[in-house]
Parts: structure tokens; sequence; C-alpha cells
């Protein structure tokens, strides 16, 4: 009787500590990283996010790693940085993480708004008017995150926001 008590004990305790030790990689590949400002922004997003640690960023790769404390960690991370006007290929502990869906295609509109872009640079302008050569773009706001409008003709917002996201940048088509 004695062991089987031991026995429990030790169970409890094994389950205990080894739900404490979670700790997830959350590695997103792909974002629109041209300078150091965007590092800094990028890192700035996920300092604010509880049970985020450890976090890096570089712009060669184009990669942002943090550690997080539980699942509601990982998952506040990965929105922290696509609410940021981020965009790329999340993994925890090596396992896809599915981002926000992109509005479906075949919505056209001759003028398309996506809000909270991060463009906190003069180069993040310039990739984001590049991206939609032949369109006029402009950008309405202050700091890293801002709205982008492409006008042109026939625009698709699925394709719109798609095109963003391939090069690393994310945000909300507006309605």
């Amino acid at each position: 009787m004695r062991q089987l008590g031991i026995a429990i004990i030790a169970a409890a305790a094994l389950a205990f500590f080894s739900g404490n030790a979670y700790a997830d990689k959350v590695e997103v590949k792909g974002l629109h990283l041209c300078c150091g400002q965007c590092v800094k922004v990028a890192k700035g997003l996920l300092a604010k996010v509880e049970g985020v640690s450890d976090v890096e960023a570089d712009k060669d790769s184009k990669t942002v790693t943090f550690t997080a404390a539980d699942d509601k960690a990982v998952k506040a991370g990965l929105k922290a940085i696509f609410a940021g006007g981020f965009y790329g290929a999340a993994t925890s502990d090596g396992k896809e993480v599915k981002a926000p869906a992109a509005p479906k295609k075949g919505d056209k509109a001759d003028e398309i708004t996506v809000k909270g872009v991060h463009s906190c640079c003069g180069q993040c302008r310039k990739a984001l008017t590049k991206l939609f050569d032949g369109s006029k773009v402009s950008f309405d706001g202050k700091g890293p995150k801002q709205d982008v409008t492409i006008s042109g003709k026939d625009l698709d917002k699925g394709e719109v926001l798609e095109s963003l996201r391939k090069t690393g940048f994310n945000g909300t088509v507006a309605k």
C-alpha cells in the first residue's frame, strides 16, 4: 500500500512539473524586415505579449523567433505579429500554425484600402509601391502601421491581400 501511495505522489509530481515546463519555440519566416527599424518594430510587438520571451528578429533571414510559455502565448504572439502588419509562415515547435484567412478572390473594386499594413520606412513604402506596379498606391497614417490604398482597374481584394502576404506584409481589407 505504501508503494502505491509513493507511486501516485510521484506520478502527480511528474504531471505537475511537466505541465509547467511547457515552452514552444515559435518561428515566423518570410516577414518584411528590410531594415533595423522593421526589426525593432517586430520585436516591440512581441515584447508586449504576456508569456513571450527570448524574442529575436533577423532581417537577413526575414525571420522572427520567440519562446512561448503556453499555447495561449503562442496564439497571442502570432496575433501581435499579424495585427502589427507583418505576415509569414509560422511554426510552433516545428508544427505549422494556421494564419488568418484571406478574403476570397472574386470581389473586385477599382480602389482597395488595406488597413494596418507594416510600413515603417521609405524602403517599406517603396516595396509596397513596387508590388502594385501600374496602380496608384497611397499611404495614410503615422507610425509603423499605415493604411495602404491601391487604385487601379478591377483589383481583386483577395489577390491584393495575397500579394501583400507573399512579400511579408499583412493588413485587413476594408469593406
